[in-house]
């Protein structure tokens, strides 16, 4: 995941450099906010995020945002059931899932700025904030008595009463909404922004960087005791793919 993450920005940076050769020819428009959001790819899951800013001078601008993400352990492996070819996958031995709301605040400094329609403005963004851990106990549909089985029962997995032969497959992620459990931190992160919109008023563009979420204590995602230990601290790397809009606002 780590190769793929550097392997895209590389080569989208190096295509896009290369493709600069329409000068602007039109006047220069001075916008005071910009808003943008879109999907994020990390090297232990995905999410979206959304980013509001404010121009402070015509190279800097104060960030706003929320980041949504899955983070998953890095030692999961997906299962399947020996004998039911129609079951659903399920990782062995995860307890909880965990998703993450980031809100942020920062800055990006420009610099440098496209000159060219078919440029890219390079910059680079640091934010920070509470990183607010949200874990959902993780549901299975459990087979009765033995395989083969005469019925199904949903319940919360227990690493010390499921085991594969027990495992039919992942139940609906609807269960568990009832039983969520907050887990404070924050966060900080630092990218690279590269922002090639063809249009003034609009932005596309990527950025590719990393975060790092601290937490008070271990998050519990994996039953320790049977898989794996673990963690307070998740260092990722990251790739923001974002559309948006510059604008001003009256008075």
């Amino acid at each position: 995941m780590y190769r793929l993450l550097f392997l895209i920005s590389t080569v989208f940076f190096a295509g896009s450099v290369a493709a600069q050769n329409e000068l602007y020819d039109e006047p220069v428009i001075i916008y005071s906010h910009q808003m943008s959001g879109g999907l994020q790819l990390h090297s232990n899951g995905l999410g979206g995020f959304f980013q509001w800013g404010k121009y402070q001078g015509a190279k800097k601008i104060m960030l706003l945002g929320i980041d949504a993400v899955n983070m998953k352990h890095p030692k999961e492996v997906k299962s399947y059931n020996p004998v039911y070819e129609d079951s659903r996958s399920y990782v062995y031995g995860k307890v909880n899932n965990l998703y993450i709301l980031r809100p942020s605040f920062g800055y990006r400094k420009i610099i440098t700025e496209k000159l060219r329609k078919s440029g890219v403005q390079v910059g680079y963004t640091l934010t920070g904030g509470p990183s607010l851990g949200i874990t959902k106990p993780v549901y299975l549909e459990i087979g009765y008595p033995a395989i083969p089985y005469q019925y199904l029962a949903t319940e919360r997995y227990d690493p010390d009463r499921h085991f594969f032969d027990d495992i039919y497959g992942r139940a609906s992620g609807l269960n568990g909404l009832d039983d969520l459990k907050l887990h404070p931190g924050g966060f900080v992160k630092f990218a690279f922004n590269f922002e090639y919109s063809n249009e003034k008023d609009r932005l596309k563009g990527l950025e590719a960087g990393v975060t790092l979420d601290a937490y008070l204590r271990e998050i519990p995602i994996m039953a320790e005791d049977r898989v794996a230990n673990n963690q307070q601290f998740f260092f990722t790397f990251f790739l923001n793919f974002f559309v948006g809009k510059k604008y001003n606002v009256n008075g």
